[in-house]
C-alpha cells in the first residue's frame, strides 16, 4: 500500500484494488512527473542489465580525466626568487611558512590576480620540484668506518683474579 503525506488533507493512501493511473490522478501532477521519472529510470536500468547488451562488455576507465592543476609560472618564479633574495629585511633564508606569508603581499602577483598557494605544504612541493630543497636521506650517516669483528679488541686475562668472599 503506497502512502504519501498531502499537506492539505493528511496522508493519501492507495487502496489495494485501485488502478495506478487513478491513484496518480488523485495525488496530483507533481508526483505523476516523479513516477514517470522513476519508470524511465527503471527502463534504462533494465536496458543496461539486458544480457544481450554489448555495453556490458565495455568497461569505463577509472583514470583521472581532467588535467591536474598547474601553478602559474610567475608564481613559481616568484617563490624561487623570494627564496634566494629574502624580502622585507628578513635576515635568513625563508622557508615555506615565511614564503606563504610574503607571497600575497607581492605587488606583482597582486596586480596579476592569479591564484596563489594557500598551504605551506604546496610551497614546500614547489621548492622541492625546483631543486631549492633537498630531501634528507633516511639512513643515518656513520662518522667512522665500521670495523670487522674482533679487529681492534685485545684481551689479557692474566691480571684478573677471582675473589670469593
Amino acid at each position: 500500500m503506497a502512502r504519501r503525506m498531502d499537506a492539505r488533507s493528511g496522508p493519501v493512501a492507495r487502496s489495494p484494488g485501485e488502478d495506478p493511473s487513478c491513484f496518480s490522478a488523485r495525488i496530483g501532477p507533481g508526483d505523476r512527473a516523479f513516477s514517470q521519472l522513476g519508470q524511465e529510470m527503471a527502463q534504462t536500468t533494465c536496458e543496461i542489465r539486458d544480457p544481450q547488451d554489448p555495453a556490458l562488455l565495455c568497461s569505463c576507465s577509472r583514470a583521472h580525466q581532467a588535467p591536474y592543476f598547474r601553478w602559474d609560472e610567475r608564481v613559481i618564479k616568484r617563490i624561487v626568487a623570494m627564496r634566494f633574495t629574502p624580502p622585507a629585511n628578513l635576515k635568513r633564508v625563508p622557508g615555506p611558512r615565511a614564503l606563504l606569508y610574503y607571497l600575497p603581499r607581492d605587488p606583482e602577483l597582486q596586480s596579476a590576480q592569479i591564484p596563489l598557494p594557500r598551504s605551506s605544504r604546496t610551497i614546500w612541493k614547489i621548492l622541492h620540484t625546483t631543486g631549492c630543497l633537498i630531501s634528507r636521506s633516511k639512513e643515518l650517516p656513520h662518522p667512522n668506518e665500521l670495523r670487522k669483528p674482533l679487529e681492534e679488541i685485545q684481551m689479557d686475562a692474566e691480571g684478573c683474579r677471582l675473589c670469593l668472599a
